[in-house]
């Protein structure tokens, strides 16, 4: 019997997402909060209950490395909600193709694991080191955008879910994606500049053009609201799920305390989930 472990962070949405001349992609905003996979050769066991796409995952990277998917277990451990926009389903698909391949005594690049997560469902591109700027429906990396910065994000919940992969099959996702495409660039014109000159607040800017373009593809009732108490708190901008109902606030290292902040949401909406956690560089573990 033989058995690989591997873990990978969820997201507080995107930093940016859309399209520029009609390519979709996504920019990546991981944080600290994970799901660990455990992959397991057991002669007569069965892939665990829920776990549909990891069993999709687990099969496809099986395929692709040459071996039978039977007898193999499957075991999750995951304190990211699912249905939110935190990539809890890419999370887990990827933990899963890495443990899987380390079950079977290998190792795979994050480009690999991203094509077979892809295969999936529409997936999030925090398997790549850093910040990537990714295509998120076939899984290629276009470029690096550089280190995390050392930040806090209130995240909040005001419930809800969305369906990913319901989300992309939309039959006007192109020409809503191509209404937004100048605020769109805006947008991603500023991340990429605040990353590489470590102004944390340009990239915060950019990140709060591409959550009010993307009010025109998937509204989120309170984002006028969110980027008030945003600006009440010195927030360096708003982050959100672009296909899911979360949204996040980047604060400034040196202002108030993100736990401040969750506490201060919670007493005016007290029925919202409000957490706080950090950004940090993308990549399996």
């Amino acid at each position: 019997m033989s058995s690989g472990t591997a873990a990978a962070p969820g997201t507080c949405g995107e930093l940016v997402q859309g399209t520029i001349k009609g390519e979709p992609f996504l920019v990546t905003c991981p944080v600290d909060l994970w799901s660990e996979v455990t992959v397991e050769f057991n002669p007569g066991s069965k892939p665990g209950a829920s776990l549909d796409k990891s069993w999709q995952a687990l099969k496809l990277t099986m395929n692709y490395l040459g071996r039978s998917a039977e007898g193999v277990a499957i075991r999750r451990k995951s304190i990211l909600p699912e249905g939110k926009g935190m990539a809890s389903s890419t999370a887990d698909i990827a933990a899963t193709c890495l443990a899987t391949a380390r079950a079977c005594g290998q190792e795979l690049p994050p480009e690999t694991i991203a094509k077979i997560a892809a295969q999936v469902e529409p997936s999030d591109g925090q398997m790549f080191p850093g910040i990537m700027l990714c295509n998120h429906l076939t899984g290629e990396p276009k470029k690096y955008l550089g280190q995390a910065p050392p930040l806090d994000i209130v995240i909040a919940d005001p419930g809800g879910s969305v369906d990913t992969v319901l989300f992309n099959c939309r039959q006007d996702l192109a020409s809503k994606n191509f209404q937004k495409e100048p605020m769109v660039k805006q947008a991603l014109e500023l991340v990429t500049r605040g990353l590489l000159t470590g102004d944390w607040e340009m990239m915060g800017r950019g990140a709060t053009i591409s959550a009010q373009a993307n009010q025109l593809m998937l509204p989120k009732p309170y984002l006028a609201l969110w980027r008030q108490w945003a600006a009440e708190v010195g927030a360096l901008g708003v982050v959100v799920a672009h296909s899911g109902t979360i949204m996040g606030m980047i604060m400034d290292p040196g202002g108030v305390d993100p736990r401040e902040v969750a506490d201060f949401i919670k007493r005016r909406k007290p029925e919202w989930m409000v957490w706080s956690t950090s950004m940090i560089n993308g990549g399996l573990r």
